[in-house]
């Protein structure tokens, strides 16, 4: 009976042992935040803002979860170790994809960039065609002053898209710039009209 009393304390303190010796995973906690760091150099953070958010989100609450182990008499790192594995998997998948939607929003933005410098010297000539009256003077010049402000933001989107930092800033710029030259275009079309029903 003794014997099995014994031996029964010395398999609990075995165990107890092997436990609280449990050690905090750092090999999967450091490939995890590779992976997360190479999310970030494929520009996750800018393309899919929303997936990066959730990496990065995902990474703390593992975490605090491998905290909160390391105050515990009896550790167990299972399944923040099997988040670790799962969240590096989940990071190189976030990487892959911002490569992809990269490409897509470059075309996007070459595209865009074709059509708002068109759109810009459709309206650049139809400034020529205007009506030159005594009110239509100064309007005009307005309107030449804004056509000069979108060129030089047209080319500084240019510029961005030749430097290839970051192709969602240029759609950015682009649509604005389209927007405002599409309400010039309006502006003028209407003042021409007026002249030709005359």
């Amino acid at each position: 009976m003794k014997n099995r009393f014994f031996l029964v304390v010395a398999t609990v303190a075995a165990v107890a042992l092997m436990t609280s010796c449990a050690k905090v995973p750092q090999a999967n906690i450091d490939a995890a935040n590779t992976a997360i760091d190479s999310a970030k150099t494929a520009q996750a953070d800018i393309y899919l803002p929303g997936e990066f958010t959730a990496l990065n989100d995902s990474m703390t609450v593992i975490m605090q979860s491998i905290e909160a182990q390391k105050s515990k008499l009896f550790k167990s790192y299972k399944a923040p170790k099997a988040k670790l594995v799962a969240l590096r998997t989940q990071a190189s998948q976030v990487a892959a994809n911002a490569v992809t939607k990269k490409e897509e929003v470059k075309k996007e933005a070459e595209a865009g960039l074709a059509a708002v410098k068109q759109l810009l010297a459709d309206d650049q000539a139809l400034l020529k065609k205007a009506p030159r009256g005594k009110e239509g003077k100064a309007v005009l010049d307005e309107i030449k002053g804004e056509l000069s402000v979108i060129e030089t933001s047209i080319n500084e989107a240019q510029t961005a898209f030749d430097g290839g930092a970051n192709y969602m800033a240029v759609v950015d710029k682009v649509k604005a710039a389209n927007d405002q030259l599409n309400n010039i275009k309006t502006e003028l079309d209407d003042a021409i009209a007026k002249v030709k029903r005359r």
